[in-house]
């Protein structure tokens, strides 16, 4: 029946796929490969990420700098030899990239990827962060005013100023953050050495990270010139000046709370009272820009008067208030050198391992993609601001020509074009990000190049994706979500809003179906059939009294179908969203009506969710398969089948027989379909019965179980379908209990495995790391449920939220004696100096 074929090797889905312009839709990152060198050390460098949170906590205190709630999202690159070509870096993850387990995703990603397709480049992008946790605030303050002398008088100028505790953990060579850093960075470079050619900044804390690795190799970057406005001529008009730099006096702030991400500073008197307040004589409020405003100016117009009340440390090495000049100004990039020759290239750097890198990396800053996007906003036409967006690029591109003059290229990904090598000029846009850089299976609402979520109002341990707005769910279950208990079996040593690190489970991931697999499963599902909308007869009288009102799944029922008399038959196709000439209708703020919800299809995930989560666990010499019907909705955050509550119980009594993670679970079908009616199954399970057929036709070929579980009614009619001469154990369910049947299912299994069946304790345990993608954090796949759809017509199956568990965040992870020793000097330090 299923004969067991060992010479199956799960290889990485991009061997064969390289050839394609567009990598195909059974595309997938496999994560690191623990049999190669390379992916070994990726995986301990992974292992071994800094807890940043505690480390904020030893410098910052009670001020946390990061949002420790879903961990570290180090990366989104492949991770094969010579594959990037590319590397964009940014400040800090999202809440849609902490959803998602990668950066870059969303708007940034999108534009940025858009940006790599202008040099032909796909797949050969990579893309990290100069922090891999997100963090509150952003890396300056902007408007932080610094005071200094022109001409015989003080004047005052505004910069996107650093604070010196910040700077120390972020650029400080003793500092675990950077060197952590560094070391991805140098993993990067070392495993792409002759195909990596650029390093793209989007911003200030990404220009001081690559200046600051630069920097860590031996190479020479100065701070850059400050440069300001003073009023000088007679008119009043400003005149640009450079700042006398040893005259600089940065003064004291407190940074208050401006809105959103933003902060704002505040002088802070010599009494350590509000200077602001004190002067205008008023109570301030510093999200208001109309007292951003008031404050700027009045220190403008009184700039002695604030010099003489405002505090200064006067620490520092040159006793102006900072360590170094560049936390007013950044580095200076342009003048970095290396060796003695003045270079935009990373040419000549001496890697970890001792190696020197001997082709043309070039570095070059361009404007963040928010900058840009409010660039085309601002401008009098949408066409006229994406002009002048991608002149802006263009400009800082320049610095680029000179090196292709002398032979840096970049070559293009396989049916790609290098636009710039044509000497074409950018069109700013925004690309698809495609499946290659995520899990098999992940939904396409986590692989999105638009903002599509946000976090939830007073739940940073929340995620809303789906939607921008805060959805309806129901804060009874995100309250239990939040405060389940962490099941038996997590390892304390594990920093537990990241992967495991114990030498354990470190290696232990599940790397994908492989080629094969993949393919049946994503090209044997008819998504446009699937997602096709019902179609809604009313029966209406008198004009407006609707007596009669069905849906219906085929379009040709709806038709046939005869109103009683006296009626008129009204027939319309259903919609999630109100729609007018096909155009979703939306309010004032950009928000879309309801209409008829989720109940407007046979599948019970929204059709821009698409499909998710088809498998979980060995696809070759498994020793029972399980075909599961959909249950819950974690598979959209895991990408795996069955990883919520139910699936959970079941890995509990496969601990009990010792099967622990030697099983497959295939779901009939790859969507959620919670509350949908036994017609809207039946034709789900029809229009899907090849996508199962050709998956067990594959399984057939490495596979000889023991046993078959068929798990819920769709799944027990199809698997006497699919395997009609075996044995099937059944398990059927209940909707008021997610361990209904498991428990009498599993006693027939403990009778063919031989088992005592009183073992079996009923309880739930964790899904197996070997069973969940190199990215998925330690708190997936435990404590139950963690992701729920919200209520009602507008968000129900479209917006869901994604919910980490309180012990999970709320750990308290010490510092390994390195660590700790490393940040306890930064402390030092910074105490020796005054700051």
């Amino acid at each position: 029946m299923f004969r067991n074929f060992n010479a199956l090797v799960i290889t990485s889905i991009f061997l064969s796929t390289n050839a394609l312009a567009v990598l195909p839709e059974w595309s997938y990152d496999p994560g690191p490969n623990p049999q190669e060198e390379n992916g070994k050390e990726l995986i301990d460098l992974v292992a071994n990420i800094p807890n940043m949170p505690e480390i904020s906590n030893q410098l910052f205190g009670r001020k946390q700098k990061f949002r420790p709630a879903f961990g570290p999202i180090p990366w989104r690159m492949l991770q094969e030899k010579n594959k990037v070509k590319i590397l964009f870096m940014g400040q800090d993850g999202t809440h849609i990239a902490e959803a998602a387990g990668r950066p870059a995703t969303a708007g940034f990603g999108g534009r940025a990827q858009d940006f790599a397709n202008f040099f032909g480049v796909n797949e050969g992008a990579a893309f990290i962060n100069a922090y891999a946790f997100t963090i509150k605030g952003q890396y300056g303050v902007y408007n932080t005013p610094f005071f200094f002398d022109f001409e015989g008088e003080k004047h005052v100028g505004f910069s996107n100023y650093v604070e010196n505790k910040l700077w120390a953990i972020s650029n400080d060579l003793e500092s675990p953050i950077v060197q952590w850093r560094n070391d991805l960075i140098d993993w990067i470079i070392k495993n792409n050495k002759e195909s990596m050619k650029l390093i793209v900044l989007f911003g200030g804390a990404a220009r001081d990270a690559v200046a600051t690795y630069a920097q860590s190799k031996g190479a020479i970057v100065e701070p850059r010139a400050i440069y300001t406005k003073i009023k000088k001529n007679d008119d009043g008009s400003l005149v640009p000046i450079k700042v006398d730099e040893k005259s600089i006096q940065v003064p004291v702030i407190k940074e208050e709370y401006a809105g959103g991400n933003n902060t704002f500073p505040s002088l802070v008197s010599k009494d350590g009272k509000d200077l602001y307040e004190l002067t205008l004589k008023r109570p301030l409020t510093y999200k208001n820009s109309k007292d951003q405003k008031a404050v700027v100016e009045s220190l403008k117009e009184n700039v002695l008067k604030y010099f003489n009340e405002v505090k200064f440390t006067q620490g520092g090495h040159d006793k102006n208030g900072v360590i170094t000049l560049a936390q007013l100004s950044g580095y200076d990039l342009d003048e970095m050198t290396i060796k003695g020759v003045k270079t935009r290239s990373l040419k000549g750097l001496k890697l970890n391992d001792g190696s020197v890198i001997e082709n043309d990396i070039l570095v070059v800053e361009l404007p963040h993609p928010s900058s840009l996007s409010r660039t085309v906003m601002e401008a009098d036409s949408y066409s006229k601001g994406k002009e002048l967006a991608s002149q802006r690029v263009m400009k800082k591109v320049q610095v680029l020509k000179k090196y292709a003059q002398n032979g840096w290229e970049i070559k293009a990904d396989p049916g790609k074009i290098n636009h710039f090598a044509r000497g074409e000029n950018y069109k700013y846009g925004r690309s698809d990000i495609g499946p290659e850089f995520y899990d098999f299976g992940t939904p396409a609402n986590r692989m999105v190049s638009k903002s599509t979520a946000r976090r939830m109002s007073g739940n940073a341990n929340v995620v809303i994706i789906g939607t921008r707005e805060n959805g309806n769910f129901d804060k009874k279950k995100i309250s239990n979500m939040t405060l389940a208990k962490a099941a038996f079996g997590i390892n304390k040593d594990d920093l537990y809003i990241s992967r495991p690190s114990n030498f354990e489970q470190r290696y232990s991931f599940d790397r994908g179906p492989g080629q094969t697999l993949a393919k049946i499963m994503k090209s044997h599902l008819n998504l446009p059939i699937l997602s096709k909308a019902k179609t809604l007869v009313e029966c209406i009288k008198d004009e407006a009294n609707v007596i009669f009102k069905k849906a219906f799944i085929l379009e040709l029922s709806a038709k046939n179908f005869s109103c009683p008399n006296e009626t008129q038959k009204n027939i319309r196709e259903m919609t999630f969203y109100k729609e007018e000439r096909g155009r979703v209708v939306k309010d004032s703020r950009g928000n879309p009506y309801a209409a008829d919800g989720i109940d407007a299809f046979v599948i019970k995930s929204h059709p821009s969710v698409k499909d998710f989560g088809h498998y979980r666990g060995k696809v070759q010499n498994a020793k029972v398969i399980i075909l599961a019907d959909p249950h819950g909705y974690d598979d959209i955050v895991t990408s795996k089948a069955l990883t919520g509550t139910r699936g959970q119980y079941i890995q509990g009594a496969m601990n009990d027989l010792g099967i622990y993670d030697d099983y497959l679970v295939i779901k009939t079908v790859p969507f959620a379909m919670e509350n949908a009616t036994d017609e809207e199954y039946a034709y789900v399970i029809e229009q899907t019965k090849e996508y199962r057929t050709k998956i067990f036709e594959e399984l057939k070929l490495n596979n000889e179980p023991i046993a078959f579980i068929a798990d819920g009614k769709y799944a027990q009619k199809e698997l006497a379908r699919l395997v009609p001469s075996a044995k099937i154990i059944s398990m059927n369910r209940a909707q008021s209990s997610y361990d209904y049947g498991i428990k009498n299912a599993m006693s027939k299994l403990a009778l063919i495995l031989n088992r005592n069946t009183t073992a079996l304790k009923g309880k739930m345990a964790n899904i197996p790391r070997s069973h969940l993608s190199f990215y998925a954090r330690t708190w997936e796949g435990t404590s139950g449920d963690r992701v729920i759809t919200s209520k009602g017509k507008k968000f129900k199956g479209i917006a869901f939220a994604e919910v980490v568990p309180s012990w999970a965040y709320k750990q308290k992870k010490a510092l390994s004696q390195l660590w700790f020793s490393q940040t306890i000097k930064l402390k030092d330090q910074l105490k020796e100096l005054g700051l």
